[in-house]
């Protein structure tokens, strides 16, 4: 892995706080699908957290800098204050290749809107899961209203091919951006008993969309045709070159 802040090698200093804001996107053939996304969100997060704007072209100069050249990296754009941008680029990763197993877990993230960092509540969950053989928690709050996962959107898919996303609060992830540009989708209260009326559910983040087989002891409807269908139509997406 490597590490710039402001387009130099990091110190241990600069990257030792926990405080501030990231995007994690996947570079595939230099380019990003979702870019714009990723920029909108992080100038959104730092106005709210730090109270003055991110500039969108300096972040992309930075980005291309750290890249040096590589055309499939993992990056991750992290502001740990107003000032200074750290990238962080390591080897591609991709989306799981089976459906997943979710554990449900009663957690709601604060300021769920932000993908700020220091989430070490709901990597403990995501960790108590895999203990139990899960392959990953899903975050509910009271009455078992779903929210998100650890580490992804999740999406429902209706009959009629409609994407309904959790009301509850949760990221505004760039997938889930995608999704929506590309199938009808709206917002919904979805609790855990809603779960076995749906064609398909899954799972969605900058690695990509995964099925989700079960939530706790419930087996869900078989959804790989109405998941694939939402994962081509993403995947015909063009990508930017940051």
């Amino acid at each position: 892995m490597r590490i710039e802040v402001d387009g130099r090698p990091a110190t241990a200093a600069q990257v030792a706080s926990t405080d501030g804001h990231f995007t994690a996107m996947q570079v595939r053939g230099g380019g990003v699908q979702g870019l714009a996304h990723h920029l909108g969100r992080l100038d959104a997060a730092h106005r709210e957290i730090f109270g003055v704007p991110l500039d969108g072209d300096r972040v992309r100069r930075l980005v291309r800098h750290a890249l040096a050249g590589q055309t499939d990296a993992s990056v991750r754009v992290v502001l740990r204050d107003a000032d200074h941008v750290a990238v962080q680029v390591a080897e591609p990763r991709q989306p799981p290749t089976r459906p997943q197993r979710l554990r449900s877990v009663p957690y709601l993230r604060p300021f769920a809107h932000l993908k700020h960092l220091g989430g070490f509540a709901q990597a403990q969950w995501a960790r108590v899961a895999a203990r139990e053989g899960y392959d990953d928690a899903l975050l509910t709050g009271p009455g078992g209203i779903v929210a998100e996962s650890s580490i992804a959107n999740i999406g429902f898919v209706e009959p009629d091919g409609q994407v309904i996303w959790p009301a509850a609060p949760h990221l505004r992830g760039t997938g889930l951006a995608l999704v929506a540009e590309t199938t009808p989708s709206r917002a919904a209260s979805v609790r855990l008993d809603d779960l076995g009326g749906f064609v398909g559910t899954f799972l969605v983040n900058s690695l990509g969309i995964v099925a989700v087989a079960s939530v706790d002891d419930t087996v869900l409807p078989a959804a790989t045709a109405h998941v694939e269908a939402v994962r081509r139509r993403v995947a015909a997406l063009p990508r930017d070159v940051p």
